[in-house]
Order: C-alpha cells, then structure tokens, then sequence
C-alpha cells in the first residue's frame, strides 16, 4: 500500500443479543446468559466464586457451596444444592419459589434467570407478586448473598412469609458413618442471625449461619424439622401445617427462617439473607451483612473480571468465536485457574490452567506453579493430586511442568522464577525451579522400555489407560511426544539461563527421541498410541478395537514429529476414523468388553468418555496441531464444533449449558445418549480452546524470542483485531485482507521476526498487518 499510516482498524459490531432457541438468548451487552424457562433439560448450573468459596447456584435452586481452606481441605456448606426461598401467601396459603422449584407451580406468567460472570439472578411473576432473587458470592468471604425483591402488583394489600431454608452438611468426614457429627444452633443479634456449629470439630470452623436484615419470626435446625417425617422440601409441613414449636435433637442440619411482612398495593419490599461459614479467626460477628456491603463486594469482582479480561481481547467477522473467546472460555478457564477441577488439585490439571493462563495473568500463574513444586519427588515423579494425596503413578507430570514454566517464561521474562527453591515430596531434599524440571525431564529419560519410549506404570494424560505397563513393561507414546517437546523447551530454558552443557544434553536427547519415535510409532498409517506388557501396539491398524487414537496424531504433529510426508495421511485418518458432529472421538472403534491390557477404559461404556466419546480437552489438541499444519480453515470449524450452541448439537441433545464448554460428549457409538455431555466447567477444555483461538487460529503467540504475530487470517475473515497485553504494555493488532502484504509496527515497517515487547517505545502499540 502506498501510505502504510492510513490503515484503520476495522470496525466490527455484533448483535446485542444471541439466540439459543428455545431456551434463551446470551445479552452481549451485560454478558449474561438469559433463560427464559425453567424447564431446561437440565439443572444448568453457574459458578460464582472467590479464591476460597464458591456457590453453583442453577435456574431451581441455591446450589451446592462449599469453601476450600489452604491445606486443600474441603468444607462442604450445603452439598444436596438445597437452598430455597419459598413464598406463602398468608390468606390464602398459596406457595411458590422463585426458581420454580421445589414446589413446582407451573402458574407463573413470566420467568428467567440470567447467569451472569459474578451474579445469578432469577425472577418470576406469580401469584400477584414480580419476584427477583440476585445471588452473589463475596468477594472475600466465605458467604453468599440472596438480595430479594418483591413488587406486590395487586390492587390490595397483600400478607407473605418469605422463607430462607437451607440444608446443610458440616460434616467433620473423618466418622466412618458420620457418628461422630454432632451439631448445636443458636440465634443471636436480635433474632436476625442463626447459627449452627459441628461441635465434634474443636476449633469451631464447621459453623454456618443465616442471618437477614430483617428479623426472622422464627427458626429451625433441622431438616426433618421443617419438612416434617412424611414430608419433604416440595411439601414441607412446618408451610402446609404450621411452624413447629417443639424441635428436635439436631440430626440433619439446617438453617430455616421466616419473616412475615404485608404489601401495600403496587409497592416493594426488599431483603437480605446472608449464608455462609463462620472463619476460624472470628466465631461470632458483631455486625450484619449490608446492602453497601454486598454492592461493594460485587462491584470488586465486576472490577476484577473486566480488568483481567481486557488483557486480551478479540473483534473478528464471527459473532460466535468472538462470544465465547471474549467471555465465556476466559470466564471457565479463570474459575479453572483459581479451583482446578472443583475439589484436588491435580498435578496435570493444575500445569495445563498454568500454561493457558500466563495470557491473562501470569503472575497467578507463578504462584500455580510454585503451588505444584512441593507435589513432585526427589527422583522427578509426581503425585498425581493432592488434597488429598492420590499416589497412583502417572508419569506424565513432570512435562506439564515444563510446559507450564515454558509457556510463564514466554508471557514474562521472570528468570527470577527459576531460582527459587521449593522442597521435593516426602524428601528432606529441596531444588530450585530449574532442578525440578530438569528432574522431570531426567526421570522420564532414564525410565524408558525396551523401545526407548517411556514406561507407562498406570495411565498418562488418558486416566483411564490404566493396564498398559501394570506388569513395568508397557511404553506411552504419548508420553514420550511430551518428552520430547518437553526437551525443547528446556533446551530453550537452559540457553537463555546460559547452561551449556545442558542445552547440548538436551538438544542430543531430542534429536534420540525424534528418531525413536518415527522408527516406533509410526505403524504405515498412523502413529500408534502405546505398547502393552507383552509387546503388543495400541492403537494400530491391526487392533479390532481402539485401532486408531486422537492425541497421538495430534501430537505428533505439535511437536514436530510428524512428517510433511505424513501430516496429509493422518489428517484425512482422523477426518474418516474419529470425527463427529460435535468434535473428535477419543479413539475408534470403542472396546467393547474389558481388556485387562488396556485397563478402566475398557471397561466404559462404548462411545462414553475415554471410550471413543468425544473429549473434547482432545478435539483441542487437534485442532491446534491442525492450526500448526496451516489447516487454519478446518481448525475453526472444529473448534466451534464443540461449542455448546452447535446447531448439529444444541442443548436439547447435549443438555449442556450453552456459556460453558463440556468436558466431553458422548459419540455415536453411545447409541440414545449419543451427543450428550456429563458436565460442565470443570475441564482443561477451556484453556486449550483459549489457547488454540489466540495462538493457532489467530496467529499470536508469546515465545521465549518475544511475540509472534502470523500474517493471515482463516479465508472467510477479510478482517480482525487483538487487543494483546504483554509485560505491561498493550499491543493492538490490525489485520486487513487488502491483496497486498505489508506489515508496520506504530508506522515503521517491520519484519515478520517476534517482537520484543520490551523495545516497544509507547505504553500502547499498534501492529497493522495486510495480506
């Protein structure tokens, strides 16, 4: 072009609101998901959290809430999810709850519930009253707060109890049948807060309270209590009948209030009921939770997510991509972030939500990764969770601490990170960063069969790949392409730290490998996946079952082993043995009875899970290895494939919600269930997918050479922009399709060499790119 400066990035403007018939819509403006029955095909759950307490509030119910103490010790609040307000009209004794359930009185005229990023909020009109509860959790605090709303919209004056229940665990977990639970309640401050304390923990940190700034009428304890013996939580007596004076001994706990007000006509009336666990540090609290309160605590959260998600931002032709890579990937993978997969910490798991991380907040992931340090042994082996401790021997962990440093080091430049030393599990020996990855690395190189491919004593990253190597003969495949790329990226480690001698080690250890594994693995069609105890190829042509396996194919090509002779071949393998509607299959054909060789896998139902269901943690990896092959058209549809809003597999076959990416669907093989997902949230799926957008399909990827920036798009996008925030500085990338190519960083021609963000001159930068 002749004049480079004109560019002008492009404008690109979506619809305001995005339909998923006929459930709802996403409000783009507010960034919430909007459902407009109650009778989706599930409970669709959101996840409202801080770093130590989250509540999973659905359209029905309060959800389950529990808070996670440093140790990794869990404190379950409520694990049934049964936390209702219920609504009784005093004259007429008419019933009903705001999220429709448990009563289930179909006579409402008007009902959604938006899941928004740090609220939930339901409302319904029903009976003469508009009803809104909004559910939050604090910022800080292990509590949750229900703010309601009421609008009497009569010409008369109308009497309601509102009624907070909520069930309750508390359990100490140690009682081998939960004998040793025994629970105490109280009401204090004026009757407007309840509590109840497991006394069978000494140090008090088993009490929840209730408490409302309005005062409760009166209170109960006990599950059985307010439902009644014959009752229950639809029919509860202490509501149909009246409210008990005499109570039991508590055997089931709960907390349940009341409070009575009369409506005037056309008015409102709002309250404020608070549920939460009481810290160690503070056993009573002087003072209410308030309004101010809530709101500040809620703004601080909306503060958090907006600043930690302008870090990158995208703008491209397609609404869809934009959605989810904007919101809803980010807002999972930051949930992934802080809880891992909602209970232990997995080693892998927590690695993987490391590496994706560093794009958004690499300073959490550093803490991450010190986190996981004291999790690894002396010799380089790693547990594979802990809290608690799960010992089963998988010996993949080491590489993902490698990638996850790799990919820090990358977004930072922090050296800093590799000199500190951390303690090495059950050893009185302790190492510096780099040891540990160096002994990651070194284990796997010394612990390799007969092959020379790693030896794989209980599973890899598939868990349920258990009998391959029971007997200390059987190799991973995959494991060894984790290896292998995991030595390039230390060699890379050791280069830029100036260890010498380890840079050639490594560099000679992965020139073995590569030759290892094209001699090996590869079978004439594909790369195989593994060999069992007895010698025997997994995931061979020659297999009856699990003949073909995705993430060998995937891998081979993300690490550079594949061939340009072989990545045609295996691409067109994975398009005819494992692609589905919704993604890739795991493997094909599915086991179809147990095969000791294999192990747990085989014994999952065909076309579930690991079982040749889609995972789709591994359509990711392919389809980033696609976007690596240059396939950059194909990786998009896949990647969209999964989706939840898939109009080949739309909620009303999946059942998942449409703002959270599925940790698998089940494959054709799965007969009836076939497109069905398990659950939601808790998946690495999320920071693969985020990296797979901004890394593979858009092109910009941080390296330990700085930024790199590919100068095309998918064909279908004429035009896109990345806001991408590195090292404190902002850079905005233009992409224009204009036939020529031209590439000007603020007005200077550049080349296609990574940028260092350091030589930046300005706080915010611009990359203008034609193609």
């Amino acid at each position: 072009m002749d004049n480079i400066a004109e560019i002008q990035p492009p404008h690109i403007k979506h619809a305001t609101h995005t339909p998923v018939s006929p459930w709802g819509y996403f409000d783009n403006e507010t960034k919430e998901f909007v459902l407009e029955t109650p009778f989706a095909p599930r409970h669709w759950k959101n996840i409202l959290w801080n770093k130590t307490f989250n509540a999973q509030p659905n359209q029905a119910s309060g959800g389950i809430s529990y808070l996670r103490e440093k140790d990794g010790r869990i404190i379950l609040l409520n694990w049934s999810g049964e936390k209702y307000i219920y609504l009784q009209n005093l004259k007429t004794g008419q019933i009903f709850n705001p999220g429709f359930s448990p009563i289930c009185d179909k006579s409402f005229s008007a009902f959604e519930c938006r899941y928004g990023l740090s609220t939930s909020t339901t409302r319904i009109e029903q009976h003469g009253l508009k009803v809104e509860v909004v559910q939050s959790v604090d910022s800080k605090k292990a509590q949750e707060y229900f703010e309601l709303s009421l609008n009497n919209l009569r010409s008369n004056s109308e009497s309601w109890r509102i009624i907070f229940f909520a069930d309750l665990n508390l359990s100490a977990g140690d009682g081998k049948f939960g004998a040793d639970d025994y629970f105490a309640g109280s009401t204090s401050q004026g009757s407007r807060r309840l509590e109840i304390t497991n006394k069978s923990i000494p140090d008090g940190s088993h009490t929840a309270f209730l408490e409302c700034d309005h005062t409760f009428g009166d209170s109960l304890f006990d599950l059985n209590d307010f439902t009644g013996v014959y009752g229950s939580i639809a029919r509860p007596e202490a509501l149909l009948e009246n409210w008990p004076t005499e109570t039991r001994p508590i055997q089931s706990p709960a907390l349940a209030g009341y409070i009575d007000c009369e409506l005037a006509p056309h008015t409102n009336k709002s309250m404020l009921f608070t549920l939460g666990l009481v810290s160690k540090d503070q056993q009573s609290s002087s003072s209410l939770s308030t309004k101010s309160q809530v709101e500040s605590s809620r703004q601080k959260q909306t503060d958090w997510f907006k600043n930690l998600y302008e870090q990158i931002e995208v703008a491209t032709p397609d609404a869809e991509f934009d959605l989810f890579v904007n919101t809803w990937i980010k807002h999972q993978l930051t949930y992934c972030a802080y809880w891992n997969r909602g209970w232990g910490k997995g080693f892998r798991d927590s690695n993987q939500d490391a590496w994706a991380f560093t794009l958004l907040d690499p300073a959490r992931s550093r803490d991450m990764i010190l986190d996981c340090l004291p999790y690894q042994y002396a010799d380089g082996r790693t547990v594979r969770r802990w809290a608690p401790i799960v010992r089963d021997q998988y010996n993949d962990g080491g590489t993902w601490l490698i990638f996850a440093t790799h990919a820090y080091l990358s977004e930072t430049g922090d050296t800093d990170i590799l000199n500190h030393v951390s303690p090495f599990f059950e050893s009185d020996e302790s190492g510096s960063v780099y040891e540990h990855l160096k002994r990651g690395a070194d284990y796997l190189w010394d612990n390799r069969g007969d092959r020379g491919l790693c030896l794989m004593p209980f599973g890899d990253w598939n868990d349920r790949l258990t009998g391959i190597g029971k007997d200390g003969k059987g190799q991973s495949v995959w494991t060894t392409m984790a290896l292998l790329e995991s030595l390039k990226k230390l060699e890379e480690i050791a280069r830029l730290t100036n260890k010498s001698e380890d840079v050639t080690c490594f560099s000679e250890r992965h020139t073995c490998l590569l030759e290892v594994l094209r001699k090996e693995a590869w079978n004439g069609k594909w790369y195989s996946r593994a060999f069992n105890d007895a010698g025997d190829p997994v995931g061979s042509p020659d297999c009856a079952e699990g003949a073909i396996y995705l993430l060998p194919q995937a891998w081979s090509i993300l690490c550079g082993i594949a061939t340009d002779e072989q990545i045609p071949q295996l691409i067109k393998a994975v398009h005819e043995e494992l692609e589905t509607v919704h993604g890739f299959r795991l493997l094909s054909p599915p086991y179809s009875k147990y095969d000791p060789s294999i192990g747990h896998l085989s014994a999952t139902p065909p076309g579930q899970l690991e079982n040749g269901g889609n995972y789709c943690h591994g359509t990711m990896f392919m389809a980033y290895a696609l976007c690596m092959a240059k396939h950059t058209d194909y990786a998009l549809d896949i990647f969209k494939k999964i989706f939840p809003t898939n109009p080949d597999n739309p909620p009303a076959v999946s059942r998942q919600e449409p703002f959270s990416l599925t940790n698998s669907y089940f494959a054709p093989e799965s007969g009836e269930l076939a497109g069905r997902s398990l659950f939601s949230w808790r998946t690495g799926t999320a920071g693969w997918a985020f990296r797979c957008a901004i890394e593979g399909i858009m092109g910009v990827k941080a390296d330990i050479n700085g930024l790199e920036v590919r100068g095309d798009l998918p064909s279908g996008w004429n035009q896109a922009s990345m806001t991408r925030t590195m090292r404190g500085k902002k850079l905005n990338i233009i992409w224009q399709k204009t036939g020529e190519v031209s590439r000007t960083l603020n007005g200077v021609p550049v080349g296609n060499d990574a940028l260092d963000p350091d030589a930046w001159p300005k706080d915010t930068n611009e990359l203008n790119i034609t193609f």
